[in-house]
């Protein structure tokens, strides 16, 4: 199989290096780019919207002639599998959303997340010049990472990147998705606290007859249990 894998906020497609390693051992192509808004070190990302995200990913879909794809999105990494679906239905042959937002046209992530983690991420965009937002020290290792020591956990949190608000703002187009008709999947964190679960048992609702799994490890288990993750999205395939 031909996976792409879409990294949430915050991230690059580094975070995908273990999962992707086991799914090339089990004999599958993977492709895991970073998106724009998200490349390590002083970068550009001012102005950076979910749209303009999904479109440079496409776009480097096209140009690898890449098909029969399955899309796997972590995250804030489900929303750009929705937006490449719509632009090329053609080209995907499963969408996989792993505790992933799962968006209505016009919906933006924002729209759908808890009020309290909004306002807080509002906050700190408020707080930035370019209306981005660090990664929360507190909120890496007490929500995101819950699963690894703080010792553990710091190397990935030193890698970390501001996200662009636009990626939380944006709200997308998204005029046929509901329609779609292409198999999808939704794997369950099981030690994931960075929302109550009920948010992605929502989420996971919006799609058409998914098929779903769980998966151990926290909100980042793609970094801290990526052999069990791999396994699981090859459970839902």
């Amino acid at each position: 199989m031909q996976f792409v894998l879409i990294h949430g906020g915050w991230q690059g497609g580094w975070c995908w290096d273990g999962v992707a390693d086991e799914l090339r051992r089990k004999g599958h192509d993977v492709f895991a780019p970073t998106m724009r808004g998200s490349e390590s070190g002083q970068a550009d990302r001012a102005g950076v919207t979910l749209s303009n995200m999904a479109d440079r990913v496409g776009r480097d879909l096209a140009d690898r002639d890449l098909h029969d794809v399955v899309a796997v999105g972590h995250s804030g990494g489900g929303p750009v599998i929705q937006l490449l679906h719509e632009a090329d239905p053609t080209r995907f042959e499963r969408l996989i959303f792993i505790d992933a937002w799962v968006l209505n046209d016009g919906q933006s992530i924002y729209d759908i997340l808890n009020r309290e983690l909004v306002q807080s991420l509002q906050a700190a965009a408020d707080a930035s010049p370019d209306r981005t937002i660090p990664m929360p020290r507190e909120f890496w290792f007490g929500a995101l990472m819950n699963d690894l020591s703080a010792e553990e956990a710091s190397p990935w949190f030193d890698r970390t990147v501001p996200c662009p608000e636009g990626w939380l703002t944006d709200k997308v187009k998204l005029p046929t998705f509901a329609k779609a008709t292409v198999p999808t999947s939704y794997v369950f964190l099981q030690e994931d606290v960075t929302v109550p679960k009920e948010i992605y048992q929502a989420n996971a609702s919006r799609l058409r007859k998914p098929k779903t799994t769980e998966a151990p490890g926290s909100h980042e288990a793609m970094l801290s249990r990526p052999l069990e993750l791999a396994a699981a999205i090859l459970r839902v395939c």
